[in-house]
């Protein structure tokens, strides 16, 4: 059987991202974090977390392509 993870709790997202505990939480009660409500139990779907980590990657000049 795969142990591999499909969701992490909080902690384990500020541990893998970095992040604070207290802005992961943030990020979750605005609702800028991609996440998963089960009664009063959040987790983050680890393949949805990493997409989300990649498309919020800012590389040197893209936003200067988007402002000329």
């Amino acid at each position: 059987m795969n142990k591999t993870k499909l969701c992490l709790n909080a902690v384990e997202v500020s541990e893998m991202t970095g992040l604070s505990l207290s802005m992961i939480r943030k990020l979750t009660n605005h609702g800028e974090i991609p996440h998963i409500k089960i009664g009063r139990r959040i987790l983050y779907p680890v393949e949805v977390i990493n997409n989300w980590l990649t498309e919020n990657t800012v590389y040197k000049g893209k936003e200067d392509d988007k402002n000329g």
